[in-house]
């Protein structure tokens, strides 16, 4: 027979409120659907039985037993016989259960959970509920594996878990295929649904040159929007080190993250000490502003310690801060620039600090637009000049045209210099010009059945008359040099139905002024998307016939293979690196990568990493060999799918 009834019956919330849902109780009712083959109510003793395929559905979850009783008078209920509840989170199926929905306390009997997101399995003799944060759980295993026979699980005779704090196991056991490999009398684990102060796991390794390597980490919960994390490293063959990181997020001051970081080597009898952290305020109307600091207090400190080969390659830290103060029509600003050389002295560097300055939007004026930007700027360094330059430079802007559209813009220009620590250049300069830009630009389109093709030329002429140019080189500014010329270029764009294919952009520049070489760079940028994805920017010399630079990487998906290539070459730099790859997989759970970093200008095999993944359905693992010129390194990752990844390598 089916009942519809709108009462608090306390098989129905056994399950709900045992695992999910303590509150349900006291929550708005909603109706519920009760099947059974019988139903009896005994009034002297306040009990309701059900007997026969029992079904008790309420929302989403649905609870099925053999039979059940509630008592009335206290607030027991009992379910039993083939008991199973689901929901859109979990499954539970269970030989027993008892509860009482006055105190929430209860305990079901031989019972298998599973999680259905995260694809956890757990099984218990016992699991007892104290109150609705406190639990007990006896004799229990636990897995991210289907398989009957789990290639990993854990086993424990008790667990105490408290929800939003932690779990507190005695007597635990990994298992391999069902064999015991691992035992601690003690196992503590955060299940907090908030941050909580703790070890994270820690980090061994080796490293040739260093020797063993641990890595211990310790996250401190400081308040809601700040946390910090302290490290802890030993190199056994040279020292140690410490780190501190600190996060931040402040309503009204903005976020930030900081890192100090220091290492003893006794080998090289050095103290390494590394800073850097970040700052940024955005507001709209308001004050806002952003602070980068980057500092290093030896350049062979990255050479030592750094797996990356882009870090260890790094000529310089940049380390910026800019206050402003935006406003309708522009923006006031104060900012500052800061380069540490990690080759030479940084005393020959040039920094600026700092540069105040003001700019005004282009703002419409009848057919005409104005905009004006005007910079004092301060620029510093222990053994070259020093400098003080103020710059004015306000532009007017006309365009007109549809389908072919002509713009042009002439610029005033006014910059003042003084100089002190320099026998080459006088104590004040001053620089007054005009520029005048014209450029002429369309667009034509032309649809095919498989594509589109797109075409953008336009060709533009900039002049600037003879300018003071026995002035110090300090940034983009003094780049603002005497010209006569003509720039030209070509878009060329290809779309398909399903998106971009290729692009392709061609630009040069033909100088008057120059009658022997007139001719300037001319720089290609293509990119190709499918089947090949291509991306090349290189830069070629008419008048000398060189290549200034040609970089470009190449990746390719032939079946299950993965290849990839690349090239950074810089003339002027004299730079020349080769970067290849292949992703090569043996079966559908293994697979084999390896990648490469050469310097074809005398450095050699900068880098080199061999890699083995191998991933099943609850876990995997990941070994990587990584190769420098002085010294190897080995990375070990084991993940157990649902708790996370044990890791074991170098910093």
């Amino acid at each position: 027979m089916n009942y519809m009834k709108n009462l608090q019956f306390a098989i129905i919330l056994i399950m709900l409120g045992f695992f999910l849902f303590p509150a349900l109780s006291s929550a708005e009712e909603v109706e519920t659907s009760i099947e059974a083959e019988f139903l009896t109510y005994d009034a002297a003793q306040q009990v309701y039985y059900l007997r026969g395929d029992v079904r008790i559905r309420r929302l989403d979850a649905l609870l099925q037993a053999e039979k059940a009783e509630y008592m009335e008078r206290t607030g027991e209920a009992r379910a039993s016989g083939n008991v199973r509840y689901e929901d859109r989170w979990v499954i539970i199926e269970a030989e027993n259960l008892d509860i009482n929905i006055e105190t929430n306390r209860g305990i079901v009997y031989n019972a298998r959970l599973f999680f259905k997101k995260d694809n956890y399995h757990i099984r218990a003799e016992e699991i007892e509920r104290l109150d609705e944060k406190n639990y007990v759980i006896r004799k229990a295993t636990f897995t991210t594996c289907d398989a009957p026979l789990p290639a990993w699980c854990f086993s424990s005779k008790k667990t105490d878990v408290r929800i939003g704090d932690r779990l507190k196991a005695k007597n635990v056991l990994f298992r391999i295929k069902g064999l015991p490999v691992l035992y601690s009398p003690l196992l503590w684990a955060p299940i907090y649904t908030e941050r909580k102060t703790g070890l994270l796991l820690p980090e061994p390794g080796f490293r040739s040159d260093k020797g063993f390597f641990y890595r211990q980490p310790l996250f401190l919960a400081l308040a809601d929007n700040r946390d910090a994390t302290l490290y802890f490293d030993l190199y056994t063959r040279r020292g140690i080190g410490e780190g501190l990181e600190y996060r931040y997020i402040e309503k009204k001051a903005g976020a930030g993250q900081w890192w100090l970081y220091h290492l003893r080597d006794r080998t090289l009898g050095k103290d390494f000490y590394e800073f850097k952290g970040k700052h940024t305020l955005f507001r709209k109307d308001s004050l806002s502003g952003f602070l980068n600091i980057h500092y290093i207090n030896d350049r062979s400190f990255y050479q030592e310690y750094s797996q990356q080969v882009q870090v260890r390659t790094r000529r310089f830290l940049e380390s910026t801060a800019e206050v402003f103060y935006p406003f309708k029509k522009g923006r006031a600003y104060l900012f500052g620039r800061a380069w540490q050389d990690l080759k030479e002295s940084a005393e020959d560097v040039m920094q600026k600090a700092p540069e105040a300055g003001i700019s005004l939007y282009p703002s419409k004026k009848g057919p005409l637009y104005l905009s004006l930007k005007t910079s004092y700027s301060n620029f510093y360094s222990k053994n070259l000049l020093r400098v003080q330059r103020f710059d004015i430079y306000p532009r007017i802007y006309h365009s007109f045209g549809d389908s072919i559209q002509l713009s042009q813009i002439i610029g005033l220009r006014e910059t003042l210099y003084n100089i002190s620590n320099s026998d080459d250049f006088p104590d004040s300069i001053s620089r007054e010009a005009f520029d005048y830009s014209l450029r002429l630009h369309t667009r034509l389109r032309k649809r095919y059945p498989a594509f589109t093709h797109i075409i953008e030329p336009e060709i533009g002429y900039r002049f600037i008359p003879p300018v003071k140019d026995d002035i110090p080189l300090l940034d983009s500014t003094e780049l603002y040099r005497r010209v006569s010329a003509v720039d030209f270029g070509f878009r060329n764009y290809l779309y398909g139905r399903n998106g971009q294919i290729a692009s392709v952009r061609l630009t040069g520049l033909y100088d008057i002024l120059k009658a022997d070489n007139p001719f300037g760079l001319i720089r290609l940028e293509a990119a190709l998307f499918h089947p090949l994805n291509l991306k090349l920017d290189t830069s070629y010399n008419p008048n000398s016939g060189d290549f200034e630079q040609i970089n470009y990487s190449a990746s390719l998906k032939a079946g299950r293979v993965g290849l990839l290539f690349g090239q950074r070459y810089s003339r002027d730099d004299d730079i020349l690196f080769y970067r290849g790859g292949i992703s090569l997989p043996v079966t559908s759970r293994l697979a084999l990568n390896s990648a490469l970093w050469y310097d074809a200008k005398g450095g050699g095999l900068e880098d080199l990493k061999l890699s083995a993944n191998y991933s099943a359905q609850c876990w995997g693992i990941n070994i990587t060999f990584n190769k420098r010129p002085d010294d190897y390194s080995i990375l070990f990752l084991v993940e157990l799918k649902g708790l996370g990844t044990i890791r074991f390598s170098g910093i």
